[in-house]
C-alpha cells in the first residue's frame, strides 16, 4: 500500500509541476501583449502630437515676426517686404519722406503700394503671403473704410501680421473703431524716454534709452488709454509717443511722430524700423 500510494504521487507530481507551468507562460503572454500594446499606443500618440506640432508651425508661418521676436538692426532678419498705403487720404510728402526712412540702411526692402481701402482690391493686397506689415502714413483727411475692409484687416493682423500707424489723430480714431480700443489724446513737451520693462523682448530695446522732441508734430496719447494687452515704449509725464498691443496673433504698432519734416528727426527713424519688425 505504501507503496502504491507513493507511486500515485510521483504521477501526479509531474501533472501539477506542468500547470504551474502553463499558468506562468500565460501570464508572461498576457504581460507582453499588454506591454506591445501599450508601446503602439504611446507611438501612435508621439506621431498625432508631431503632426500637430507641425500643422500649427505652418498655420503661424505668416506670424513669425508677431511669435518670435528677431533682434532690432540686424541687417540680415529685417523684413523684406512691407505695403505703404498711398491712397487718396494719404499725406503725400509724409509718405514718400517716410518710404525713403523705411529703406535708410535697408535698401533691399521691397516697398509695395497699397493706394486703396476698396472692399475687393484691399481684400485681394492683404491676401499676399510675403508680405507681413502696413505701413499706414499720417493722414490729410478722414478714409473712406467699408465694414468689409474693416473686417480684412482685423482679419490680417489677427493672423499674425504687423501695422503701423503714424501720428495723426484721424488714425487714432480709424484704430478705435476699427479694432475697438478707447484710444484718448494727450501731448506733453519732450524729450520721451524709454521704458525699460516693456521695451524687453521687443526690437526697441535696441533703440535710444531717449527721444528728443522733433521738429514736427506729435500726436501722443494717454498710457491709460492704450489696450490692456498692449504697453508703452516711450512715453512722459503719462503721454505715451510709442505703444503696440497685441491682437490676437498679430500687433498693431502706433508712432506719434509724423515725420513731416526731413530736419531735427533724431533717432526717430530707429523707432520706423523697430515698429516694423514687431
Amino acid at each position: 500500500a505504501p507503496f502504491m500510494a507513493l507511486g500515485s504521487a510521483s504521477v501526479v507530481a509531474p501533472v501539477m509541476i506542468g500547470s504551474k507551468s502553463s499558468e506562468w507562460q500565460g501570464y508572461a503572454k498576457r504581460v507582453f501583449l499588454v506591454s506591445l500594446a501599450a508601446v503602439a499606443i504611446i507611438c501612435i500618440g508621439v506621431v498625432v502630437a508631431e503632426r500637430k506640432s507641425s500643422n500649427q508651425n505652418d498655420a503661424l508661418g505668416g506670424a513669425y515676426y508677431a511669435v518670435t521676436k528677431p533682434p532690432a538692426f540686424n541687417f540680415n532678419r529685417f523684413i523684406e517686404n512691407t505695403w505703404i498705403y498711398d491712397g487718396r487720404s494719404a499725406s503725400r510728402d509724409e509718405e514718400g519722406f517716410i518710404e525713403k526712412l523705411a529703406r535708410r540702411h535697408h535698401y533691399k526692402l521691397q516697398i509695395h503700394h497699397l493706394n486703396t481701402f476698396k472692399d475687393n482690391e484691399f481684400r485681394a493686397s492683404l491676401f499676399s503671403q510675403d508680405i507681413h506689415c502696413i505701413i499706414f502714413p499720417p493722414l490729410s483727411h478722414f478714409p473712406g473704410i467699408g465694414e468689409l475692409a474693416k473686417k480684412d484687416l482685423r482679419g490680417y493682423v489677427s493672423a499674425g501680421n504687423n501695422v503701423v500707424f503714424i501720428g495723426s489723430y484721424e488714425w487714432l480714431s480709424v484704430m478705435n473703431d476699427i479694432f475697438g480700443f478707447q484710444l484718448m489724446s494727450d501731448y506733453k513737451d519732450g524729450p520721451y524716454y524709454r521704458n525699460d520693462r516693456n521695451v524687453r523682448g521687443t526690437p526697441f530695446q535696441w533703440s535710444m534709452s531717449r527721444l528728443e522732441q522733433p521738429d514736427g508734430s506729435i500726436y501722443s496719447v494717454k498710457i491709460d488709454s492704450i489696450p490692456m494687452e498692449g504697453a508703452c515704449m516711450f512715453d512722459t509725464m503719462g503721454a505715451c509717443v510709442v505703444f503696440f498691443t497685441k491682437y490676437n496673433l498679430g500687433t498693431i504698432v502706433y508712432i506719434a511722430f509724423d515725420y513731416d519734416t526731413p530736419y531735427g528727426i533724431g533717432h526717430w527713424d530707429q523707432i520706423l524700423h523697430a515698429a516694423m519688425m514687431m
